[in-house]
């Protein structure tokens, strides 16, 4: 059987884009040895454009002998042989190299602009989603689709845990173009310590320990959230007028600090529940700031007022959890600094392993280090060194070996490396910004995705080619391509 494609064009009030586009794809494909046919389909209605909608319908039209589909911007006009559209084993994905976008993909899983699949994949996953009304995320539900159904995908891993970082609060409960894409897993090991209500560590600094709150500090740690919100959970802090990191409405972490005037001053970075976040909350003398960084890239500052001075906690506690919320921790240190960012990231990616290279490189060595290692009776010994650093427990310490990847696995469809001319319009090279703008449909579709697709609330194999309704206006049989209008 001879193969046969379908090049699938979702269109609406583009004539001066038609034109362009019909005769540059029969010069572009003249003698490429491809049997194929040219397939406008035309929203014919006032409603938001449905882009994945007449992509179905159109599969709906088309008879069955062709074999494979090519979905099409219209907007974009092929010009190199990497533009290959001769019949696809996987799905694969041909506009990576548009001049729209600066010639390089908007956001790393970038599944739009010109798709190719087979016929036999697209039916498996149920087509596009008819549920998505003007602009964007009906390439990721596809890519989502395709991935769910074991359609053969390229494995990567997203370095930044994009999708861990997933909150449920959020209208966009992420950034898109945050995945930062690795061949490799990232595996870290933890000694963790899980803190039930009732459980916590409380104690004197160390002569070392009680001069840090004078100067520069990081403290640095790994928490998991998964117990129910709550107002103010207390993960580490000097006690007094408490100076640490603390927990809001499951989904606020709060790094504060007070003067010696007893004026309070924070910082505040949203985190995820349910997995493992790394934060460093740090106060640097010299720049007069406070600081949080979570998970090696989200970082919010705030400058102090001038005049400020760190309220005296030379004799006061440490307390670490309370007692009145579960949490579980690991690898807490204390530096008597503040760390540069590439010493976070060391912390972040090889914690206690980093050690070593955290003295040799930049001098670094944690005053206090909470390894769970030595404890005797009540008391929990921090280390082996001069001071003999110990914290006495409350309640229990339960303790356990996990292994967390610091990397989610992402799919990504085979891409080629097209290269595409633009018939430039409104809008078009700035895609991710207009997902952070204010508008209804898109915020609509948003929620879809986030809240309803990835967290498999909805069932995909209900929506798409197996429900899609539409009303069918006309064929018509042009001598360069044929036009399908409908009504959506």
């Amino acid at each position: 059987m001879i193969d046969k494609l379908a090049i699938i064009v979702p269109y609406r009030d583009r004539q001066d884009h038609l034109d362009v586009f019909v005769p540059h794809m029969h010069q572009f494909l003249k003698d490429k040895g491809i049997d194929y046919t040219i397939f406008i389909i035309e929203q014919s209605d006032d409603r938001p454009f449905n882009y994945g909608k007449l992509c179905n319908a159109a599969i709906k039209e088309i008879p069955e002998e062709y074999t494979y589909f090519a979905f099409h911007d219209i907007d974009m006009l092929p010009v190199n042989d990497e533009c290959d559209y001769t019949w696809p084993d996987t799905p694969t994905h041909l506009a990576t190299n548009v001049e729209a976008h600066d010639y390089k993909l908007p956001y790393p899983q970038y599944f739009g602009g010109v798709v190719l699949i087979n016929r036999e994949d697209f039916e498996d996953v149920n087509g596009y989603s008819n549920e998505y009304w003007g602009y964007g995320f009906e390439d990721l539900d596809l890519l989502y689709r395709l991935k769910n159904e074991d359609v053969p995908l390229e494995k990567f891993y997203d370095k930044n845990k994009t999708y861990s970082n997933y909150d449920e609060l959020d209208v966009l409960p992420y950034r898109i173009e945050n995945v930062e894409l690795s061949r490799n897993p990232i595996l870290h090991k933890l000694k963790v310590a899980k803190f039930d209500k009732e459980d916590y560590l409380y104690g004197t600094l160390n002569p070392l320990g009680k001069e840090i709150p004078k100067k520069s500090f990081t403290i640095s740690f790994w928490f998991n959230d998964s117990s129910e919100r709550e107002e103010t959970k207390n993960l580490f802090c000097f006690e007094g007028y408490d100076s640490g990191l603390f927990l809001n409405n499951g989904n606020q972490i709060i790094g504060q600090i007070w003067s010696e005037d007893k004026k309070h001053n924070q910082v505040v970075v949203n985190y995820s529940r349910n997995v493992w976040n790394h934060v460093l909350f740090d106060y640097d003398v010299k720049t007069n700031e406070i600081s949080i960084t979570l998970n090696n890239r989200y970082i919010t500052k705030q400058k102090l007022s001038d005049d400020f001075k760190i309220f005296d906690y030379t004799n006061k506690h440490i307390k670490i959890s309370d007692n009145k919320s579960k949490i579980e921790l690991s690898e807490i240190f204390l530096f008597d600094s503040k760390l540069e960012d590439s010493a976070k990231s060391e912390l972040y990616f090889h914690g206690s392993k980093s050690l070593n290279d955290l003295k040799t490189r930049f001098g670094l060595e944690p005053v206090i280090y909470f390894d769970y290692k030595k404890s005797y009776s009540r008391n929990l010994l921090l280390d082996s060194g001069l001071f003999l650093n110990h914290i006495r427990i409350i309640g229990k310490l339960n303790l356990e070996e996990k292994s967390i990847n610091l990397a989610d696995e992402i799919f990504i469809p085979t891409r080629l490396e097209g290269k595409y001319k633009s018939l430039v319009h409104d809008n078009d090279t700035d895609i991710i910004n207009r997902y952070y703008t204010y508008d209804p449909d898109i915020i609509e579709n948003s929620d879809i995705f986030f809240h309803e697709v990835v967290t498999n609330e909805l069932d995909y194999k209900t929506i798409g080619l197996s429900n899609i309704k539409y009303k069918l206006l006309d064929k018509i049989k042009r001598e360069d391509y044929e036009l399908i209008r409908v009504v959506t």
